[in-house]
C-alpha cells in the first residue's frame, strides 16, 4: 500500500511539472511569435524608449522611476545578447509573460484545493479547470498585448500571480494553526520588490494582505499582526528604491526628476506628475468607461466564460467568504481606479483584476464540470451516453474561452510585422544627424531610444517640448548637449522651447515631429518626409 501511494505521489507530481512546462512553452511562442521585432508604440509601447533608454544609462526612467523593472531590463539586456536592446527588451517582456501563466495555474489548483472534492471534483477534474483558467488568462488580449512590448506590466502580473500563490498558501497553513512565517516574511518581501515595480500592485494585493492579517490576529492576536519579521521584509523590498538617487548622482541621460535630492525623489516616487489623472475622468464620461470595461470583460473571457467566473465566485461563498471579499475588493479597486484614471490607456491596470477573475473561473469550471458528471451519472440509461461524453462536451465548450480568444485576438494583438516605428525612428535620427528633433508622445521615446542606445554617433538631441518646463529636464539637456542648449534658462515655457529653437537654426538641422503646437509660432514648418523641418 505505501509503495502504491508512493507511485501515486510520484505520478502526480511529475504529471503537475509536465503542466507547468506546457504551459509555459505554449504561453512563450505565442508571446514570442507576436512580439514586436524592434522599438514600438503600438500596444500602448510608447513608453517602452524611455525604459530601455534608462536601462542601458542606468539612468531613471519617468516616475514611478520602476527600479525594480529598470534594473531588471539592465540585467536582461546585458546578459541575453541576442537582437538589439529593443529585441531584448520585448524578449524580456514575452518571457515574463510566459513565467505568469503557470504561477496562475498554481494559484488556481491552490483555490480548488480549499473546497470539497464532491464540489470541484477528483485531482485530475480540478489540474483541467486550473489549465482552461490559465489558457484563458495567458490568450486575454490585454495581458497578451503586453507580453509583446517593453512595459512594466507583465512583470506586475509576475509579482501578482506570486504574491497569490503564497498568499493562499499561507491562508492554508494559518488554517491549520501554523504560524507561516517564513512565508508571510517572503510574502510582504516580494510586495516591496513588486511595488518597486508598479504601485498599482499595493491596490491589488491589499484586500488579500487584510484577509491575512486577519487569521494571523484570530490565531495570534494583536501580536502576530504587529510581528516585526514580515515588516522588515517589505522593507528590504521597497528598499529597491535607493537604486534612483544612487544612480541619479551620475547625472545620466536619463534621469527624471533628478531623484538624488529629496525633492526630486519625492517629485519622482509619488509621481506628482501624474497625479491629476488619478480620479481626474468628468464626472459626464463615467458612463461610458463603465461600458467599456464591461465591454473588455467579455472580449477576454467570452460571454460564456464570464458568466462561468461569475457562477464560481458564488460557489467559493460557502467555503471561503474571506476569499470571496478579498478577490472581489481587489477587482473592484482596480476597476475603480482604472475607471477613474483619465487616460486613455488606463484599462491596462485590469490585467490584475482580470487575473483574480481567471481564478473565480477555474472554480466555476470545475463546480459545473462536475455537474455535468451527476447530470450523466442520472440520465446515461435514459439518453444511453456514456458519462466520459458528457464530461468531455463540457471540457470542448469550456476550452473555447481560451481558443476563442487566441484566434480572433492574434490580429489585433501581433506585432511581429509592424516594423513602421522602428523604421520612423532610424530614418528619423539619420537624418537629423547631428542636430535636433523636437517630438511629442508616441514618437518621443522611440526617437530616445534611436538617438541615445541605437545610434548614439549620430549625436541627435531629442527634445520632449513639454518636458522643457522643468529644471531637471532642462539642466539635463545641458548636462549632455551643452553646445545646443542656451547658456540661460528663462522662467516661461513657451520662452524655453522657442529658445532652444532659435539657437540652432541655420547651424544645425532642427526638425519636429508636428507642426501645429502653440510653441510654433514665428516659425515656419516645413514638410519633410515623416518630419517637419524648422526655419524661420
Amino acid at each position: 500500500m505505501r509503495v502504491l501511494a508512493s507511485l501515486n505521489i510520484r505520478n502526480t507530481q511529475t504529471a503537475h511539472r509536465v503542466v507547468l512546462a506546457l504551459l509555459f512553452a505554449f504561453s512563450l511562442a505565442i508571446y514570442v511569435s507576436t512580439m514586436s521585432r524592434g522599438i514600438t508604440w503600438f500596444n500602448t509601447g510608447s513608453d517602452g524608449g524611455d525604459f530601455i533608454s534608462a536601462a542601458r544609462a542606468f539612468g531613471v526612467p519617468h516616475p514611478t522611476g520602476y527600479p525594480t523593472y529598470t534594473l531588471l531590463l539592465k540585467f536582461f539586456g546585458d546578459v541575453v545578447l541576442i537582437g538589439d536592446h529593443a529585441f531584448r527588451a520585448n524578449l524580456l517582456s514575452a518571457l515574463l509573460g510566459a513565467i505568469t501563466v503557470p504561477l496562475v495555474y498554481v494559484a488556481a489548483l491552490r483555490l480548488l484545493s480549499m473546497l470539497p472534492v464532491h464540489e470541484v471534483g477528483d485531482s485530475r477534474s480540478v489540474r483541467a479547470s486550473a489549465v482552461i483558467a490559465a489558457l484563458a488568462f495567458a490568450t486575454s488580449r490585454l495581458f497578451w498585448s503586453q507580453s509583446t512590448i517593453t512595459e512594466v506590466y507583465t512583470l506586475n502580473a509576475l509579482f501578482g500571480a506570486a504574491l497569490l500563490v503564497l498568499t493562499l498558501g499561507v491562508i492554508s497553513d494559518l488554517r491549520q494553526g501554523k504560524t507561516a512565517i517564513r512565508n508571510r516574511v517572503l510574502l510582504t518581501l516580494l510586495l516591496g520588490l513588486g511595488l518597486g515595480n508598479h504601485t498599482t500592485l499595493g491596490l491589488a494585493a491589499t484586500p488579500f494582505g487584510v484577509w491575512v492579517l486577519w487569521l494571523v490576529w484570530k490565531q495570534q492576536g494583536w501580536r502576530g499582526v504587529f510581528d516585526w519579521r514580515p515588516a522588515i521584509g517589505l522593507l528590504i523590498g521597497l528598499s529597491v528604491y535607493a537604486y534612483a538617487p544612487i544612480a541619479s548622482s551620475s547625472n545620466p541621460a536619463v534621469n527624471w526628476g533628478a531623484p538624488d535630492t529629496f525633492e526630486g525623489f519625492r517629485w519622482m516616487a509619488s509621481a506628482t506628475i501624474y497625479r491629476p489623472y488619478a480620479f481626474g475622468l468628468a464626472s459626464e464620461a463615467l458612463t461610458g468607461r463603465i461600458s467599456t470595461i464591461a465591454e473588455l470583460l467579455f472580449r477576454q473571457f467570452t460571454v460564456a466564460g464570464t458568466v462561468i467566473g461569475i457562477a464560481g465566485l458564488s460557489s467559493i461563498w460557502s467555503y471561503s467568504r474571506g476569499f470571496v471579499l478579498a478577490s472581489a475588493a481587489s477587482v473592484l479597486s482596480i476597476a475603480v481606479y482604472a475607471v477613474a484614471y483619465d487616460t486613455v490607456d488606463s484599462f491596462i491596470y485590469l490585467i490584475s483584476a482580470f487575473m483574480v477573475f481567471s481564478l473565480w473561473l477555474a472554480v466555476g469550471i470545475a463546480v459545473l464540470g462536475q455537474g455535468v458528471r451527476r447530470y450523466a451519472a442520472r440520465t446515461r440509461r435514459l439518453l444511453r451516453f456514456r458519462q466520459q461524453t458528457y464530461v468531455a462536451l463540457f471540457i470542448v465548450i469550456a476550452l473555447a474561452v481560451p481558443l476563442w480568444s487566441l484566434v480572433t485576438g492574434w490580429s489585433d494583438v501581433d506585432l511581429s510585422g509592424k516594423n513602421e516605428p522602428a523604421r520612423f525612428a532610424e530614418s528619423t535620427i539619420l537624418k537629423a544627424a547631428g542636430g535636433i528633433v523636437f517630438a511629442e508622445e508616441p514618437q518621443l521615446f522611440a526617437l530616445v531610444y534611436e538617438s541615445q542606445v541605437a545610434s548614439p554617433e549620430l549625436d541627435v538631441m531629442v527634445v520632449g517640448p513639454v518636458m522643457l518646463q522643468h529644471d531637471w529636464y532642462w539642466d539635463q539637456l545641458v548636462e549632455h548637449y551643452a553646445g545646443r542648449m542656451p547658456s540661460e534658462r528663462p522662467d516661461d515655457f513657451f520662452q524655453r522651447v522657442q529658445w532652444v529653437m532659435s539657437l540652432s537654426l541655420g547651424v544645425l538641422p532642427v526638425y519636429s515631429t508636428h507642426d501645429d503646437r502653440s510653441y510654433h509660432e514665428g516659425f515656419n514648418m516645413i514638410p519633410d518626409g515623416d518630419l517637419f523641418r524648422v526655419e524661420y
